[in-house]
């Protein structure tokens, strides 16, 4: 199928993917290894995303379109290619989304925090849960949106908010959930400009997901993308 998501290779800090019908060259540190695949066959790809040593990065484009859409473990997604390299789809997560599905009932009131455009969200929402997606980020959250309107998914809350200013007001209303879904970042801002490290904020952060839980939670997916987690005390 050219309107779904393959990785074709991987190494050299590199992956090479086919992301509905479009090859492209992506970094990923954490592939050390020597790819399978021979040179020729990376070169067929066009799209080339380089990083600076400084920091970010941009696109090398010659074929991909402002967005498209591919349809992913049953789920449609809108994929755009962003400035900082992401596509819309972390696809590493499609475990994570059948699991999610799997858990899912309509008994089940779910909260995703750090939502992103909502993969997990529609997950859960076509298991029957009620869902409430959470991000910071309203542009991500209008994405997200889309994402659900592509799928005929309408049993979604959107929050556009600061995941700690959220989950306060929910303690003070004493609003409980029976499933949480968090991938905080290293590093990020509120909507009012409030910053989140990730070595100084995660434990009061998991207080408060702690206190919103209900009597009988039936899961909680906890992802993370930080290599080295230096927990302060």
């Amino acid at each position: 199928m050219n309107n779904t998501y393959t990785l074709l290779d991987s190494g050299n800090f590199k992956k090479l993917e086919n992301v509905g019908g479009h090859l492209m060259v992506r970094p990923c540190p954490q592939a050390c290894w020597t790819p399978s695949l021979p040179k020729h066959e990376w070169n067929k790809a066009k799209d080339i995303y380089l990083r600076s040593s400084k920091g970010g990065g941009n696109w090398k484009f010659n074929t991909l379109p402002e967005q498209w859409e591919i349809e992913y473990l049953q789920q449609k997604m809108i994929i755009r290619p962003t400035n900082f390299g992401h596509l819309g789809i972390f696809a590493e997560a499609a475990s994570n989304w059948e699991w999610l599905k799997e858990k899912s009932n309509p008994n089940v009131k779910a909260l995703n925090m750090f939502a992103y455009t909502g993969g997990s969200s529609l997950a859960m929402a076509k298991g029957g849960a009620q869902v409430t997606h959470l991000d910071a980020a309203k542009g991500i959250v209008d994405w997200a949106r889309l994402n659900a309107n592509a799928n005929d998914i309408a049993n979604i809350r959107w929050i556009v908010d600061d995941a700690n200013r959220f989950l306060d007001r929910e303690i003070r209303r004493g609003n409980k959930y029976d499933a949480l879904v968090m991938d905080p970042p290293s590093y990020g801002r509120g909507t009012k400009g409030e910053i989140w490290k990730i070595e100084d904020d995660i434990m009061p952060y998991l207080e408060r997901c702690k206190a919103v839980m209900s009597d009988k939670p039936a899961f909680i997916l906890f992802t993370c993308h930080t290599p080295i987690l230096p927990l302060k005390s």
